[in-house]
């Protein structure tokens, strides 16, 4: 076999291989010319236009509407949902407030009732 002193995948007529033979970049390719050297999936595909008569675009039309109602009353119906285990938290955190004042209340009076009771028992 004999040798060759191009780099590999580079075309024999761009040279650099040898001295006399600048480089010549515009013929340089970054990978064989080879029939699989191409990227291993297919480029994507635009969708073909489908011809569709006025009935067809009619049903296609009321299906359309029908799917966004069913979305839109699907919606709702979550919304609601989440609307009244929001209204039941809040009525939640408001009665725990009510009772962490009536407990810091209970607290606060504690040192006068233990007075209370320490001059009854002592009398």
């Amino acid at each position: 076999m004999p040798y060759n002193d191009n780099p590999p995948y580079q075309h024999q007529s761009s040279g650099g291989g040898h001295p006399s033979h600048p480089p010549n970049h515009a013929n340089t390719m970054a990978y064989p010319s080879h029939p699989h050297s191409q990227p291993p999936y297919p480029p994507p595909q635009q969708p073909q236009p489908q011809s569709m008569t006025i009935d067809e675009m009619r049903i296609l039309h009321r299906t359309a509407l029908a799917e966004a109602e069913a979305k839109r009353t699907e919606l709702r119906l979550v919304l609601a949902s989440r609307y009244r285990e929001l209204v039941g938290s809040s009525d939640e955190v408001i009665h725990m407030k009510e009772r962490a004042e009536e407990l810091h209340d209970l607290v606060a009076h504690l040192p006068e009732l233990v007075e209370k009771v320490v001059r009854c028992a002592g009398s």
